[in-house]
């Protein structure tokens, strides 16, 4: 009797298929490559961007919350800016509210910043460039500080700003002056409009 021994085939990945998953590994880098970039390049446009709203709101919301005005400083040559209280502005003044015995019955007003104090500041990466800065309808692009002033009534200066990136990206953001609500133009065509 004569023993066969009986081969079978092997089983592996015919190379067809192994191009097919080479395939569907490039298309899924090609898609993810640009959110990983995002996340390991956070000095980009939109942190830019956000940076300056972030400002504009909190010195909004301080100026209408503590009754004073609050200043936006705008360093262009450092890309720094600050949110300040203006000097020489005080809060509110207290109405006198007695109770029978005519003693003041609510609770000790909570301390205010010192006049001056900054209450947040952010910097722009270097990578980000200041091309234009407008104030009260006046070009302060070459101007070493600008100061937008905020108010307590939830005004605000005419103020914009025209920021560019590394990849020519260009955004301008606004200042609506009866709201201080800041807008966001990224048209360089309808820059000049504003």
């Amino acid at each position: 009797m004569i023993l066969r021994r009986t081969c079978r085939p092997r089983s592996a990945f015919t190379l067809i298929e192994i191009m097919v998953v080479c395939a569907i590994i490039g298309i899924v880098m090609t898609m993810a490559i640009p959110s990983i970039y995002r996340q390991l390049h956070p000095e980009s446009m939109q942190k830019a961007v956000s940076d300056i709203i972030e400002a504009c709101e909190d010195a909004r919301s301080h100026a209408v919350l503590k009754g004073t005005t609050m200043k936006l400083v705008l360093r262009p040559g450092d890309r720094t800016f600050q949110v300040t209280q203006a000097s020489g502005t005080t809060s509110r003044e207290r109405l006198e509210s007695k109770n029978l015995a005519g003693e003041e019955w609510r609770m000790e007003e909570r301390p205010v910043a010192s006049t001056g104090s900054t209450l947040s500041s952010f910097k722009l990466a270097d990578s980000i460039r200041i091309d234009g800065i407008g104030l009260n309808r006046k070009d302060y692009s070459e101007d070493e500080v600008v100061e937008v002033n905020f108010y307590e009534n939830g005004t605000c200066d005419e103020f914009h700003i025209v920021i560019g990136g590394p990849d020519g990206d260009v955004r301008m953001i606004i200042l609506e002056v009866s709201t201080a609500v800041p807008d966001i133009e990224t048209d360089p065509r309808k820059f000049m409009s504003r």
